[in-house]
């Protein structure tokens, strides 16, 4: 061999050999890192709670579950795990130029949104939970209606497979066809939801509020909203995308423009209180419509009514004497605020949290009152969630 080419094959070697040192030097820095740094205990971007160590025995040695559950513990504590994620984000969507990223996707019209593939044993079994309810308060006299929200994908300027509304109408028409259906599709549009979030933006839904009253035969009374501003709202896809996204702005409505003024004053509506059914004591507390401090949360649309609540009841003096019971998702948060002005008290419940059967120790249905079934359509698609039983 030549003196040239052992000088080559000598660098060569020094080059891998310091390269494999840089690697292995990189892996044992991210090592050490990991153990010297405390695991999060929220997952903050992605509003979740990261996975917990897994207890080690030997069956769960013997049967794979704990590694497969490490494997869930070791990613979501990972030190730079939004960092990673947000690389992750840019290949797939800038450098890959992908539409979507396991059903993630961003469009220019509606912005970031997860697209889900409408399974109709999953709506068909919601329907028949809502008509299991729906019957009994029928029964009680009470004139029943039930709405969808759909998902925002169907405004995308581009084909989502995913929310097909003609078909989820379909069976909710076909389960529920002894009930009245207000159709509000029609009068959304892509602009009416954040583009970071699920949600829409209550400033944006003061007709529809109107348009469902007046489907209840009930006289709207939103005439003298006005627009204020929460903040920068970073929703729910922000941060599972992980990349550098403009915040929505969150807004809200006030019922004059000089916050002391008649209908709503600052953060409450001046005529409507709110009371909360408190799970530790099981009495109704009093609470604001719009929570500053849940806005400062983890997840800010909790700004609307306190975010999950089993049971809230709205009083509004100034409003024609009637009841309204609402069954509802997060949707309903911003939307009850807008129907109290038409009702003198509104029962607004959320099955996921309390159970239909349950209802009765806290609340008595009142005949000739209305109720209204309202649910996005991620809630319908996932039937399990609604407490509906005996």
């Amino acid at each position: 061999m030549s003196t040239n080419s052992q000088i080559k094959s000598h660098i060569q070697n020094r080059r891998s050999i310091v390269s494999s040192a840089v690697f292995i030097l990189f892996l044992g820095f991210l090592f050490i890192l990991n153990i010297i740094t405390p695991a999060p205990a929220v997952l903050v971007a992605e509003r979740r709670i990261p996975a917990k160590f897994p207890e080690l025995t030997l069956k769960s040695l013997a049967s794979g579950s704990f590694m497969s559950k490490f494997e869930d513990y070791a990613a979501d504590t990972f030190v730079f795990r939004d960092a990673f994620r947000g690389f992750h984000s840019f290949m797939v969507f800038d450098v890959f130029m992908q539409r979507d990223m396991s059903g993630l996707y961003r469009s220019k019209d509606i912005g970031l949104g997860e697209f889900r593939r409408t399974d109709e044993a999953a709506f068909w079994l919601s329907a028949q939970k809502i008509s299991q309810v729906a019957a009994r308060l029928q029964d009680s006299g009470l004139n029943v209606y039930y709405s969808l929200i759909p998902d925002k994908s169907i405004f995308a300027e581009f084909y989502l497979p995913g929310f097909d509304l003609e078909l989820v109408e379909g069976i909710l028409a076909d389960v529920l066809n002894d009930y009245g259906y207000i159709s509000v599709a029609d009068m959304l549009t892509a602009e009416d939801y954040y583009k970071t979030d699920l949600h829409w933006d209550q400033t944006k839904i003061t007709h529809i509020a109107d348009y469902i009253a007046a489907a209840m035969d009930c006289e709207p009374l939103s005439a003298a909203y006005f627009e204020r501003t929460a903040g920068d709202f970073y929703g729910l896809y922000a941060g599972q995308i992980a990349l550098p996204i403009d915040a929505d702005t969150l807004t809200y409505v006030v019922g004059s423009e000089s916050l002391g003024g008649g209908g709503f004053s600052g953060h409450n509506l001046m005529d409507i209180s709110a009371s909360y059914l408190s799970e530790v004591t099981l009495e109704f507390e009093p609470g604001p419509i719009y929570d500053d401090e849940r806005f400062l949360g983890i997840d800010p649309y909790d700004f609307f009514l306190r975010g999950p609540q089993p049971l809230i009841i709205l009083e509004n003096d100034s409003a024609p004497s009637r009841e309204l019971y609402l069954f509802r998702d997060s949707f309903g948060s911003s939307l009850a605020p807008l129907l109290a002005a038409s009702y003198s008290k509104i029962y607004v419940i959320d099955l996921r949290y309390i159970n239909f059967m349950l209802l009765d120790m806290f609340i008595e249905f009142t005949p000739g009152s209305d109720a209204l079934f309202i649910y996005g359509s991620q809630i319908l698609g996932n039937p399990s969630i609604l407490q509906v039983s005996g």
